[in-house]
């Protein structure tokens, strides 16, 4: 077959022909790509496609249906059809991947993302707790709300922010701790001083003791817009930590309302708002989602997606 004439982005091309080179010295059974949006590798992709190499590609974050136009799905199509399978991380995704580039759901697929982890909780955890909101210069007392994501327009801090007074009037000792970097800091800054709440919230930055961080926090706010499926959520599930998360992607097929955790609409201030006022009223029933959720996280561990993942590598290997 033809492969579709096409223009590309020259600054693509050093990378297409490295990847090919390497390709063609390696002489690979089977070849993994794990590529965080859909529009990022088609180098490679193309590389695999030309020597018709077995390719597992993996979409880490697929969001929405994408619009292509017909050459560049017809390409996307032929590099496909050369021995190629593509999956995502959640069913959600794995939707849009079928959406997107018209193929039928059999032609897709899904592997979740697994994360084994085993908490090592403090001796003491009252200590712990103590220790913590002494480093971060807060009292004893204080309630912490937790986010641990990038500084980004798809994390949500932005519809957060607007909650926060209210939140704040009725639980003064409550404090946001947010660990993470991004390219909306200077932004989400301006907003935190607009609504006069910059002194209630601590932006930490990267951490590397984020697991000291949430054994001592009291609650896991994740209020994104968009995800394939968030380690951050699992590491949360795994150490108990209360958490209120959004109903977007594949999030509830890992969270189910009200069981594991509460759900809100994203981009949705005021249920968000509503969300964590009930969650902080009913401690005890936020106990006990936590919990469940750190049972329910054991169903996606690191070996349940090895093992998955090795075998549809070995089913590509030997349909070859």
């Amino acid at each position: 077959m033809l492969i579709p004439r096409l223009q590309f982005d020259s600054r693509k091309v050093p990378h297409f022909l490295r990847t090919l080179l390497l390709l063609r010295r390696l002489k690979p059974e089977v070849v993994m790509l794990n590529l965080p949006w859909a529009d990022y590798g088609m180098g490679s992709m193309l590389a695999c496609a030309l020597l018709q190499i077995p390719t597992l590609v993996v979409f880490h974050l697929i969001p929405h249906p994408l619009s292509l136009g017909s050459i560049k799905r017809r390409l996307y199509r032929w590099m496909h059809n050369r021995e190629q399978k593509w999956i995502g991380v959640s069913m959600s995704n794995a939707r849009f991947i079928s959406q997107s580039f018209h193929l039928s759901q059999e032609e897709t697929g899904w592997i979740y993302n697994g994360a084994t982890i085993r908490p090592e909780l403090p001796a003491d955890m009252a200590a712990h707790r103590h220790r913590i909101r002494l480093e971060l210069g807060l009292p004893p007392d204080a309630v912490i709300a937790l986010t641990v994501a990038r500084l980004s327009s798809q994390k949500g801090h932005d519809f957060l922010i607007p909650a926060i007074p209210s939140l704040l009037d009725k639980f003064p000792g409550l404090t946001f701790v947010w660990v993470g970097e991004g390219e909306k800091k200077e932004e989400l800054l301006a907003m935190l001083s607009t609504y006069r709440v910059t002194d209630h919230v601590l932006l930490l930055g990267h951490r590397s003791d984020v697991p000291d961080l949430l054994q001592a926090a009291d609650l896991f706010v994740f209020p994104t817009y968009y995800e394939g499926q968030p380690f951050a959520l699992l590491e949360a599930m795994a150490y108990g930590l209360p958490l209120i998360t959004t109903t977007t992607d594949g999030i509830p097929e890992v969270i189910q309302h009200k069981v594991h955790g509460l759900l809100t609409k994203k981009g949705d201030s005021v249920e968000l708002l509503e969300s964590i006022c009930w969650a902080l009223h009913h401690p005890e029933a936020m106990r006990q989602m936590a919990e469940e959720a750190r049972q329910r996280v054991k169903d996606f561990s690191e070996e349940k997606m090895l093992v998955e993942t090795l075998n549809l590598l070995k089913d590509l290997a030997a349909s070859a």
